[in-house]
Formats: structure tokens, C-alpha cells, sequence
């Protein structure tokens, strides 16, 4: 070995040398640590990240918990974080095992609120903004999903009209009624910053609901947004390990406030009989023999020999059309990622029996979110909703084609059916009863109609799907733009078939006389599609100036394309119910009938913000909207609005109240517009009809209305003041607003004389104020064990019709400037008369009861004016009508609370509105409508001197002093307080779930609408419906029982 060689073997020995001690000491800096990471129940939180803060090391806890991780040295930091707790920071030093207690933040999880275009802190919100987690959705079950928000915040109004299985009828308001165009008052709702249907998407894919109230907050959207803004976000995945959850529901429902109706088959003749003779004879063709009365006491009376109560029954037709009913709900979700890429899939199923027998509801829906950072700059995603509904309803007309007109004269049916007999013969043939004594009343059969009577079938198929990109210009520089299609197909199939019934009471030779149907099967089938297109792009800019001075910014552009096309077929003359198609239909007896509308919007729109030191807040929004639907010289609106706001409780003069953490004053004004009219309102519309010239009728077309080509934007200015505060730790926290919602230019359609022969034109007419309150108020806090939360909120407003013309009087309202929008209208009751003394020393004339005598047991009415505007001595319809409030409510309100004692927890939630009133007459009030069973409430009628002086003697419908006098007895209060929701859950402790190889499980019973508390026609009908009332013949509302399972893997 020579001298070169030598040398490079001993550098060689040397370097290794070095490294080797090198790695020995590196090796005694770094060490293991293990331990766990528990919540303050002391169940593990599986999936919590413990990383050394600084560099990539990590790791995740295990199912107990459990972690371990190799650290560099004892100077090294640990973070350890999870969603809705408190990160920790821990410095590792010595020690090398680690017992950790993650805290819940609730504050952490309300203090992001999403806003238009993006998110704001909620410290630094300037608008009026409410918001629901995904917690308060969840803690109720209801199928449709607008339902959910009822009574969770001030301002929003939420009315379900009935449980029909996918068609509830929810209706949505935002701080009242803004306008009486039609335009109408749905708030724009919005999935995801998309357009869509909020009952199309499964509950348990939305991570949280903001609603806009104000100009300042929804002015972004422009003329979207006058009647208020819903932003729904879905549940974005997260990247960790992979989360699988189950959840199951199995419900029972039960109607909410059935009628208790005369249904005893004695008393109901005697009763109709007692009411034809106060009637003056009216229908007296239904009025019931001795011998018929007899027939059916001795036929009830087990010591009488001709007893057979199947032959003579007491029937309650509602026992056999209104049945309890399941409620099954499967939902799947599978959440995770790495890398930069998320994604999070939904999987959910539906299936509901109707309470009323012939209808159900079965939906299927997924729930795609994906999200993929493809550089540090660029980021991909894509959400996409996709459901599939399959709906059954009965069939009355043909025409009723996914109406609630099915249902409500499924209703009617049953209050006209007879209590003398029961949907079959009581022979056991199975036949259909079809009446029991001939020509006495109205006597359907509901029941076969609902079986044997043909139906309705609606399909639904409903895609929303999104895709966006966001590049990062530069630091506080990005842009972003998004497509967006909604695609709804319904097709709509309804059969009308015919049955053969016979009569209930055998003929002298004991022969069920045989009634077959005359009428011929028809077949109607409608399909419409529509397809909407949004392209937004966006420009944001975020920028902190001297620590002190932020500022964000926001540009962008939008536009959006709606295209509706519908075909229709009709045939009549089917010999068979099982060809659901057009094609077996006679050839002579096919019609055929097609729509299509389309229209689309441009935008421009930017927002600015500026906050000095987390003190002084200060928004602009403006937006820009062009619309195909109003004419050229007025497409074009500018809405702008600017709010300001003042942290109080950041001023240093502040610090020195302790009990005080939040106290913020905010003020704001905006304008918005609404365009949500016909799509064609400045256009000159045709349509084929037959015009006579020269006494030859001849085919060609003709205007349907007068055009204005002047029509502008109806416009809605806003103006809201506003307080949210915080005290003790914000254990007790709040808001209040007041706000002035002011349209004016309302869209809406001329009046015009009849002789006119032709409707108005569409023109910018009419004024409407809306001034209100919105209150809020909650508390949080934990004692030992027990953690509880209580929240209410409370609105109240006014709503004033401003400008509107010469007063219209619509039945029982009146549209008058200067009182709410369809006040009441009506004769107002001042008792009932006791003798005929009474009445003849009153000394007016009554001319509202036609030719009819008034003779004591009628209702007294109030003289309340004449033609000069005192009382004339003369009561009539024209001018004895008051004006009454209850159109609106006086309040509505809300309240829950929630209370947890280690793995158990109790929810309840009651919703409630007061003061309002409904005009309730007709249909399961008015009694022997078409000779329906009267409710029992008619069993305290006046029926001699001093036995009543509030309810008249029971008549037969069509009596004249109760038929055209539009009598305030009709006219109930519909206050209420309902427990929407109580729910008890028990959370299975970790070690349990262990061996059930799953990272957590809850178990919990829940029931919905179990108890009402309401005077509302003394508590028998159900005072929750939208409208004004009307009739009682609506589907019923529903109680829910529920069992549910909730598994995490």
C-alpha cells in the first residue's frame, strides 16, 4: 500500500468516526413520547392531530385515543388540534407522556359566518346575519329540510302547511311581506353560492345555514335578493383518516289535531233534522224519518232483536282515511383525504307513508364535495347534488296534477260521508258502499276512491352541480370562478278511474242494491323540464396596513340563463287502470297542450371592507343587474348599501369590565330589487281565439293584456340598526336589530273595470312598509358534569300597505292604504238574539240575510256605519263590515334548550306565533256542508233562550245570515305554542363502542309536534297553515315518534 492510499483510507476511518458520533449524539437528542387525547367527557377524540409544530412530523390518535410520535428534542412544541376544540400548544420538555383534555369551543365554531361571496368573522359582521349549525338541524326529524329552520332565529318566518310526503308546502319569510307583486316573497336560497332547492338536499350534508336580513348583508345578490338570502353549505371532507358514518331513524306518525266530529249516526240525523228546520227547509231532502231514526237506534241497541251495529254503524270516516303512519331514513357518509385533496359523499334514502291512505313519498339523494389543491396556488373542486323522488297522491280530477287539491277533496270526502255506513257492505263481500239512504247529502266514498279510484304518480330528478377553481395571484391577491348547471325533470302522471258501489242498507229481500258507475276513465300525463346556468367569477383582495389598518375587497361578475319547457296529453275513455300511457287512449279523444319560458340576468357587482384595529367597521356593497324580463330603457338597476359598525368593547376604556366581552353597535341601509315576475311582462302576448266578423266566428289571435313597455325595477330600501353584546365570558350573549323595510315601484298588474274585456297592463304601482324587531338571546354554561345551553329569539313587526289605489275587497279581506296588506273584513258579532223581543226592539233593518227572516238563535250584528259613515239603523254587508287585525301575527318566537350530564343529553325545542288570526269557515266548520258530520263544538249551539250567546243555532250550509254576512264568528285566534322537538340521547362510552369495532355510537328517542297549546277553534284544528285560513279540509299535520342510530367507523 503505498503512501497516496494510506492517506485516503485513514480520511475515510476518520469520516466515519465523525458521523458515527455525530448519530450518537443526534440519537440522545431525539426521543419517543406517547400518551392520549380525551375530551372532557373523558371519551377519546379518535383522529385528533398531535405534530410538532414547526415541521411535518405528525401523527393521529388512535380509536382509545392513543398516541406515539418520535420528537427532536426537549425544546421541541406540541400541537394538538381536532374540529370544535381548542387547539393546545404544549411544550414537551422532560416529560414523555402526555394526558390530554381537548376543550369544546363553541365560540370557535360560531365565529366564521358565511356571507355572500365568502366568509366574515362574526366579530366583524356589520349587517344582520343569522346562522344554524348542523347540531340544530339535526336535533329534529322532518323530511323536508326548510322545515328545520322554524323558530331557530328572529326574523325568519317558517309556516308548514301540511305533512304531505314530499310536498309540505313550507313557506319562508324574511322579516314578513315585502311586497304584493307577483314577484312574490321567497328569500333567494342559494347551495353551495348556486341557486337551488333547499328540500332537495339531505339535512345531514349541510354543515351550516346563514340567512341575510338585511340590504347590507344580501345587496351583493342585487335584485335576488329583495325578499332576504338562505346560504346553504354543505359539509366539506377533511383530511385525516378516513371517517365512515351510519345513521338510521325509524319514525311513527300520528296527526297532530284530529276533528272530533258528530259521528254518532242517531245524533247526526237528529241534528240535521233540527238544522233543516231552522234553515227554512234548505236541503230538505236530506232530512231523516221517524221510522230511519228508530231504525238505527234499535240497530245499536244490544237489547233490541234487530241488533247488528255492522249493519248500523257509527261510523267515523277519518278512522278509515287517516291511518299512523312509518317514517324511514338511512344515511351514509364516507369523509377524508391527504395530500391536499378532500372529499366528502353522502348517501341518503327516504321512505314515507302518507297519513292519509293513497299517498307516500320515497326519495333517494347523493351528496358529492371534493376539493384538490393541484399547486400551492391552485385550487380544484367540484360539489355536486343529485335526487330522485317517487311520489303516490289520490285523484279526484284530473286536473289535480301534483296539487294539494287531491288531498283536500280527499278530506272533503270524508266530512261528507255518511256516518250511517262504512267504506264496504256489511255483508263481508268486499263491495263499496256507495250511499246508505238516497239523496241524502253529498255520501262519497273516500275510501274507494283512494283504492280503487286510479291516482297520481310523480317522478322527480333534480341535479345541482358545481365546479370552481381559486388561483393565488399573489399574497392577498385571488381569483375565482365557477359554473354551475341545475337540471329538474317532473314527470306527472294522474289516473282518473271509475268504481262500482252499491246501497249500504239492504232492500226488503236483504239485496245490496248494485249502483255502477256511469262516468268514463281518463288518463293525463305531463312532463316539464328546466335548465339553469350561472357562470360567476370573482376577483378578492385582502390586505393588513400597519398591523391596524385591514382591508378586503371583492370584484366580480356574474350571469345566469333559465330555460322551462312542459308537454302535456290527455285521453279519456280507458277500459283498463293498468296502461299508465297516452298511447291506449281512444284516438277521438286526444288532446294535447305544451309551455315554454326562458329567461336571464347579467350582473356586476363588488364589495369592500375596512376595519381599523378590530374596532371600526365599515362595508360598501354595490351591485349592478341587467334582466331580459323588463324592457330595454329600464333593464338595467344599481343597488347599492353601506353598513358601519363599533366595537365598543375593543376601545381600551372597555378593558376595565371584566364582565364584558363583546358589545357592538352596527347601523345599516341599502337598496335591492326584485325582477321575479312574468317572464314577458312588456310584451305584447298573443293567444288563439275566435273573433266574430260579420256574424262568421273566425279562429285567429288575439292580445291577452294591455302592454307597458315602461316598466322599471320594483325597488325594497332597508335600513336596520342593530346590537349584539356578550357578557360573562360570553355565557350570556345576544342581539337586538330594529329595521324599516320600504318597496316601492311594485310591479303589478293595472286595475282595470271588467267591461275593459282585457286584463291590465303590468305597471310600477304601489307602496309597502315593513317596520319591525328581531330579539335573540342565549346562555351557555357547565356545572360538574352538567353542560346546558339555553336560546331564544323573538321578531315582531308591522306591515303597512302605503300606496295601492281604490280599496279592493277580496271575501273577507280588504286592501286599503294605511293597514296591513288583507286585513280582515268582516260583520262583526255582538252576540246571538235570545227572543224574537230582542229583535223586534233593535229598531234597524237587516238587509245582509237576503229574503231570509232573522228569528232568535241568529247571530247580532254591530250597525257600524251607513253610506255617510255613521250608523244608519240598517245592518247589511256593504257597510257593517270592520276592519280587523290578525292578518299578521303580533310575535313570533322560538326557544331550546339543551342540557348533557356525561353520555346522556336532552334537547327541546318550542316554536310559537301569537296574535294572528284565521278566517276559518266552509269545510269541517261550516256544519252539513254537502251533509258533513259537524264538529262537536256545535253540540253548545244556542238551542234555546240564555243557552248561548256565542254560537247560533246550528243551520244547514247555504243559510243566508250566516252564508253572506262574513261573520267575525268565523274568525278565530290562531295563536299557538307547539314543542316542535324534544330528543333524549345516550352517547355509548368508548370502551363499549371498542367492542363493537366502531369509533363511537348514539342511540336517542325523539318526537316532533307532541304537544300544542292553542284556544284555535278550542284546540281541534290545527292552527299552523300559511294562507288566511279558509277551510279545515287540508292534509293534517304530523306528531313524529322516533327511534334513530347514529354510528361512526
Amino acid at each position: 500500500m503505498n503512501k497516496q492510499e494510506r492517506m485516503r483510507l485513514k480520511k475515510k476511518c476518520t469520516l466515519f468516526i465523525v458521523c458515527f458520533f455525530c448519530t450518537a449524539c443526534l440519537m440522545a437528542q431525539s426521543f419517543k413520547i406517547s400518551g392520549s387525547v380525551i375530551d372532557e367527557k373523558s371519551d377519546p377524540v379518535i383522529g385528533a392531530t398531535i405534530s410538532i409544530k414547526g415541521t411535518t412530523t405528525g401523527t393521529v390518535a388512535d380509536l382509545n385515543g392513543k398516541f406515539s410520535l418520535d420528537v427532536p428534542n426537549e425544546n421541541s412544541i406540541l400541537v394538538v388540534s381536532y374540529v370544535s376544540y381548542t387547539k393546545q400548544e404544549i411544550k414537551i420538555g422532560s416529560k414523555r407522556v402526555f394526558n390530554i383534555v381537548l376543550k369544546e369551543d363553541q365560540q370557535l365554531l360560531d365565529e366564521v359566518v358565511v356571507v355572500g361571496y365568502g366568509v366574515q368573522k362574526k366579530a366583524n359582521l356589520t349587517g344582520a346575519v343569522g346562522a344554524v349549525n348542523s347540531n340544530e338541524l339535526n336535533s329534529r326529524i322532518a323530511p323536508s329540510t326548510s322545515s328545520l329552520l322554524q323558530g331557530r332565529m328572529a326574523g325568519l318566518q317558517v309556516t308548514q302547511n301540511s305533512a304531505m310526503p314530499g310536498s309540505e308546502n313550507v313557506e319562508m319569510r324574511i322579516r314578513g311581506m315585502g311586497t304584493f307583486s307577483s314577484a312574490g316573497n321567497n328569500p333567494l336560497v342559494l347551495i353551495d353560492g348556486v341557486e337551488g332547492d333547499m328540500n332537495k338536499l339531505n339535512p345531514n350534508m349541510i354543515e351550516s345555514i346563514s340567512v341575510l336580513k338585511d340590504a347590507s348583508s344580501a345587496a351583493i345578490y342585487g335584485s335576488r335578493a329583495a325578499n332576504g338570502v338562505i346560504l346553504v353549505t354543505t359539509k366539506a371532507g377533511t383530511e385525516g383518516r378516513l371517517n365512515i358514518e351510519y345513521s338510521f331513524n325509524y319514525s311513527m306518525q300520528k296527526p297532530t289535531k284530529p276533528m272530533d266530529r258528530i259521528t254518532n249516526s242517531v245524533e247526526y240525523m237528529e241534528t240535521i233534522n233540527k238544522a233543516i228546520d231552522f234553515s227554512k227547509n234548505i236541503n230538505a231532502a236530506w232530512r231523516y224519518t221517524d221510522e230511519e231514526i228508530d231504525r238505527y237506534r234499535r240497530g245499536q241497541d244490544p237489547n233490541d232483536p234487530t241488533y247488528n251495529p255492522a249493519q248500523y254503524p257509527n261510523c267515523d270516516w277519518m278512522d278509515y282515511l287517516i291511518r299512523d303512519a312509518a317514517l324511514s331514513q338511512h344515511f351514509l357518509s364516507i369523509n377524508g383525504g391527504r395530500g391536499g385533496t378532500t372529499f366528502n359523499v353522502g348517501l341518503g334514502y327516504l321512505n314515507q307513508k302518507g297519513l292519509l291512505l293513497g299517498t307516500d313519498y320515497e326519495r333517494y339523494d347523493v351528496q358529492v364535495n371534493f376539493k384538490s389543491s393541484l399547486t400551492n396556488r391552485v385550487t380544484f373542486g367540484t360539489n355536486i347534488s343529485m335526487n330522485y323522488g317517487v311520489r303516490h297522491d289520490t285523484s279526484f280530477n284530473d286536473t289535480d296534477l301534483g296539487n294539494m287539491n287531491a288531498s283536500r277533496d280527499q278530506m272533503r270526502s270524508a266530512y261528507a260521508a255518511s256516518p250511517l255506513m262504512t267504506p264496504q257492505l256489511p255483508d263481508g263481500s268486499g263491495r263499496w258502499s256507495s250511499y246508505a239512504y238516497e239523496n241524502k247529502g253529498g255520501n262519497k266514498n273516500p275510501i274507494a276512491n283512494a283504492i280503487a279510484g286510479g291516482g297520481q304518480l310523480i317522478d322527480s330528478n333534480y341535479i345541482l352541480a358545481s365546479t370552481f377553481m381559486n388561483v393565488k395571484i399573489v399574497d392577498g391577491l385571488s381569483a375565482e370562478v365557477k359554473g354551475a348547471v341545475k337540471f329538474a325533470e317532473n314527470q306527472y302522471k294522474i289516473m282518473n278511474a271509475t268504481w262500482d258501489g252499491a246501497v249500504f242498507l239492504p232492500d226488503a229481500n236483504g239485496v245490496f242494491e248494485n249502483r255502477p258507475s256511469t262516468s268514463m276513465q281518463s288518463f293525463r300525463q305531463r312532463n316539464n323540464r328546466s335548465k339553469q346556468y350561472t357562470l360567476f367569477s370573482t376577483l378578492n383582495y385582502l390586505k393588513t396596513f400597519d398591523k391596524v389598518h385591514n382591508i378586503t375587497a371583492m370584484a366580480g361578475y356574474s350571469q345566469e340563463s333559465y330555460n322551462y319547457e312542459q308537454i302535456e296529453g290527455y285521453r279519456t275513455g280507458y277500459t283498463s287502470t293498468d296502461m299508465w300511457y297516452l298511447k291506449p287512449g281512444p284516438t277521438p279523444a286526444q288532446t294535447n297542450d305544451s309551455d315554454v319560458n326562458e329567461w336571464a340576468l347579467m350582473s356586476f357587482f363588488g364589495r369592500a371592507n375596512y376595519d381599523y384595529d378590530g374596532k371600526y367597521l365599515v362595508e360598501a356593497n354595490v351591485r349592478r343587474d341587467g334582466t331580459s324580463r323588463l324592457p330595454r330603457n329600464g333593464r338595467w338597476g344599481t343597488f347599492p348599501s353601506v353598513s358601519a359598525g363599533w366595537r365598543i368593547s375593543e376601545e381600551d376604556f372597555m378593558k376595565g369590565l371584566s364582565y364584558m366581552d363583546n358589545l357592538k353597535v352596527r347601523a345599516s341601509w341599502g337598496q335591492l330589487g326584485n325582477q321575479n315576475i312574468g317572464n314577458y311582462p312588456y310584451q305584447d302576448m298573443l293567444e288563439n281565439d275566435n273573433y266574430n266578423f260579420g256574424g262568421t266566428m273566425t279562429s285567429g289571435y288575439t292580445s291577452k293584456s294591455i302592454v307597458n313597455t315602461n316598466i322599471k325595477w320594483e325597488t325594497t330600501t332597508s335600513t336596520n340598526v342593530g346590537l349584539d353584546f356578550g357578557f360573562l365570558g360570553n355565557k350570556l350573549y345576544g342581539s337586538v336589530d330594529w329595521y324599516r323595510k320600504y318597496t316601492t315601484d311594485i310591479l303589478r298588474t293595472l286595475q282595470v273595470p271588467n267591461f275593459v274585456g282585457i286584463a291590465g297592463p303590468t305597471v310600477n304601482q304601489g307602496e309597502m312598509e315593513n317596520i319591525g324587531w328581531d330579539f335573540s338571546l342565549g346562555h351557555d354554561n357547565k356545572i360538574g358534569d352538567v353542560r346546558y345551553s339555553i336560546r331564544a329569539n323573538l321578531d315582531t313587526y308591522k306591515n303597512t300597505l302605503l300606496n295601492y289605489g281604490a280599496d279592493e275587497i277580496n271575501g273577507v279581506n280588504i286592501r286599503r292604504e294605511g293597514l296591513p296588506w288583507n286585513t280582515y273584513y268582516v260583520m262583526v258579532q255582538n252576540g246571538v238574539y235570545q227572543n224574537q223581543a230582542e229583535i223586534d226592539n233593535e229598531g234597524v233593518v237587516r238587509t245582509y240575510a237576503g229574503a231570509v227572516t232573522i228569528k232568535p238563535g241568529d247571530i247580532r250584528y254591530t250597525d257600524i256605519s251607513g253610506p255617510d259613515g255613521v250608523p244608519d239603523g240598517v245592518i247589511d254587508a256593504t257597510y257593517d263590515r270592520a276592519t280587523v287585525s290578525g292578518a299578521f301575527p303580533k310575535f313570533n318566537y322560538g326557544f331550546n334548550i339543551n342540557v348533557s350530564y356525561k353520555m346522556f343529553d336532552l334537547s327541546c325545542f318550542f316554536q310559537g306565533v301569537q296574535g294572528r288570526k284565521l278566517y276559518v269557515s266552509s269545510w269541517g266548520i261550516s256544519p252539513f256542508n254537502q251533509a258533513s258530520a259537524p264538529p262537536v263544538f256545535w253540540r253548545d249551539a244556542w238551542d234555546g233562550e240564555g243557552t248561548s250567546n256565542y254560537i247560533p243555532h246550528i243551520y244547514m250550509d247555504g243559510y243566508g245570515p250566516m252564508q253572506a254576512g262574513y261573520s267575525s264568528f268565523f274568525l278565530r285566534d290562531a295563536s299557538y305554542l307547539r314543542m316542535k322537538s324534544i330528543q333524549v340521547g345516550y352517547n355509548v362510552p368508548a370502551i363499549w363502542a371498542k367492542k363493537l369495532f366502531v369509533q363511537n355510537a348514539r342511540v336517542y328517542f325523539s318526537g316532533d309536534n307532541l304537544l300544542t297549546f292553542t284556544n284555535f277553534f278550542d284546540g281541534q284544528i290545527d292552527p299552523e297553515r300559511t294562507g288566511q285560513g279558509s277551510s279545515d279540509a287540508m292534509y293534517p299535520q304530523a306528531k313524529i315518534f322516533t327511534f334513530g342510530l347514529k354510528v361512526t367507523f
